[in-house]
C-alpha cells in the first residue's frame, strides 16, 4: 500500500490539489487524506477509487505504475 498512497500523494501534488479539496471531492476527511499519504494506513478499495475519481486519474494506471515501482524496488 505504501506506493499507492505515495503515488496517489505524487499526483495530487502535481495538480496543485490541496489535500482539503482532494478529501471534499471525494467526501473524505482531510485528516484522512494526510494519514493516507503517510503511509500511516491502509485504504479500501473503495477509497482507493474514490481518491482516483476526485483526481481524474484511471486507477489502472496508478496500479501499473505501482507495480513497477515495487518491481524496481525488490529487485534492489
Amino acid at each position: 500500500m505504501e506506493f499507492i498512497a505515495l503515488k496517489l500523494k505524487k499526483v495530487r501534488l502535481n495538480r496543485g490539489i490541496s489535500q482539503e479539496d482532494l478529501a471534499y471531492v471525494c467526501g473524505l476527511n482531510r485528516n484522512y487524506i494526510g494519514i493516507i499519504e503517510k503511509v500511516q494506513t491502509n485504504i479500501s478499495m473503495k477509497v482507493f477509487l474514490k481518491l482516483c475519481k476526485g483526481l481524474n486519474e484511471n486507477p489502472a494506471d496508478i496500479l501499473k505504475e505501482v507495480d513497477l515501482a515495487y518491481l524496481e524496488k525488490a529487485e534492489l
